[in-house]
């Protein structure tokens, strides 16, 4: 079931866990989960709330601090934890999954499988659409589209699907996504958070039902990233760093790419080569055509160092390494990934670098967005989709950025003999 934000499905689903706890069938177990406990504890505590509100309901229905319990039926309405570990082993007759736009798929899976041990088991999963393309709603959904016909599946959306076109204050796309409107769901309430107050593909998906794939969150904002575009490319002759970014193959792989900046403080970038998938699962890098590239490229520009990730291109950087071209390794370590990812930031939003416009570099630099965990932060895909967009020349960016500015500032000192008398 997938309504809108503040449509009141928590409050449905929790009166669908207590008609299940009164008048299912002997022994019934009722379990609610969620992201994790305190978003499970929402639908939890209306169920709880109905409870203390409904005499009748009160004197039958016993009130732990996380459970429901009917004595007299042997039946429970319980709120667990979100770990997938804590939900193995279930035996239930319903369980409500709360916000499977954003719900661990691990956690869905383990409580899906708990089903079959009873004549009758019911998984019931509400939410909105996530900021990604691999959530659990978004894998139902998909399915429901391919195969309307599953009756093992019943699925109801109340969205403005399809009307993508419209703009975000559309009245019409309100009316069609929100059934609570004009009742508990204000219009001034809508107008209050249209865009630019947040972002346009946070109120379609929240307040419109619409199942937006873009980047919502960026690594740099558009236009921050357009304003340091020159339309220039790097002139011959000139000294540069080649970043490389290199993948292996498959239908579905990442690019191979090849990103030059100039050595400066304030350095210039350019696309150097890019090697996409044709979609053949057989589809494989043509190595020997990269390493010819990074040739070609150093007869061209005087270029200072070759810089890439060692995986999988070791041999290439040996061979490279062979010939006289001095290369770098960018190990993908969290502390140093953390101080490049933040200085190249810091150099985009206060225009200490430039790029020639790219189309390509754009649109990798575009489909990035910044990972943080305790480990620091990283330019990451925003899904885990093996479709999801790419972000190599992302990547090149970060390594060549580093490399390009520590050369400049740490350029070798010429000294001169004097023979004056």
């Amino acid at each position: 079931m997938v309504p809108t934000a503040g449509s009141g499905k928590s409050t449905l689903v929790a009166a669908l866990g207590l008609f299940e706890l009164m008048l299912g069938g002997e022994g019934a177990t009722v379990v609610v989960v969620a992201v994790d406990e305190r978003q499970a504890g929402i639908v939890f505590g209306a169920a709880v709330r109905m409870v203390e509100l409904h005499p009748d309901l009160a004197s039958r229905v016993v009130v732990y601090k996380d459970k429901l319990v009917v004595p007299s039926r042997g039946a429970s309405f319980q709120c667990l934890p979100a770990s997938p570990a804590g939900l193995e082993g279930l035996d239930y007759t319903l369980a409500l999954a709360d916000e499977i736009g954003r719900i661990n798929r691990e956690s869905w899976e383990v409580l899906a499988l708990a089903q079959g041990k009873r004549e009758r088991s019911t998984l019931i999963g509400i939410g909105t659409p996530g900021p990604t393309e691999d959530t659990v709603l978004a894998s139902l959904r998909a399915h429901w589209i391919a195969s309307p016909d599953d009756l093992s599946q019943v699925y109801v959306e109340h969205s403005a699907a399809g009307f993508e076109d419209h703009p975000p204050d559309c009245e019409h796309c309100w009316t069609l996504a929100n059934p609570a409107l004009d009742d508990f769901l204000h219009r001034d309430a809508m107008r209050a958070l249209l865009p630019p107050k947040m972002t346009e593909a946070m109120f379609r998906r929240a307040r419109l039902c619409q199942h937006v794939t873009g980047n919502a969150d960026p690594f740099v904002d558009p236009e921050v990233w357009d304003a340091i575009g020159t339309g220039f490319g790097i002139p011959d002759r000139s000294e540069v760093v080649i970043a490389l970014d290199g993948s292996f193959g498959g239908s579905h792989a990442d690019t191979t790419a090849l990103l030059v900046g100039t050595v400066d403080g304030a350095p210039h970038f350019d696309t150097l080569a890019v090697w996409e998938s044709d979609g053949r699962p057989d589809w494989r890098v043509d190595v020997l055509a990269v390493e010819d590239e990074i040739r070609a490229a150093c007869e061209r520009w005087n270029v200072r160092e070759l810089v890439c990730d060692p995986f999988r291109w070791t041999r290439t950087m040996q061979v490279l390494a062979g010939e006289g071209i001095t290369v770098a390794e960018f190990p993908h370590s969290p502390s140093r990934l953390t101080a490049a990812t933040t200085d190249l930031y810091n150099a985009i939003v206060n225009a200490r670098m430039s790029h020639s416009g790219d189309k390509t570099l754009t649109r990798h630099v575009m489909a990035a967005t910044v990972v943080e965990s305790d480990n620091g932060l990283k330019l990451s895909k925003v899904s885990r989709e093996r479709s999801a967009a790419k972000i190599d020349l992302a990547a090149c960016l970060v390594m060549a950025h580093s490399r390009c500015t520590w050369l400049a500032m740490n350029r070798k000192t010429k000294r001169y003999a004097s023979f004056a008398a």
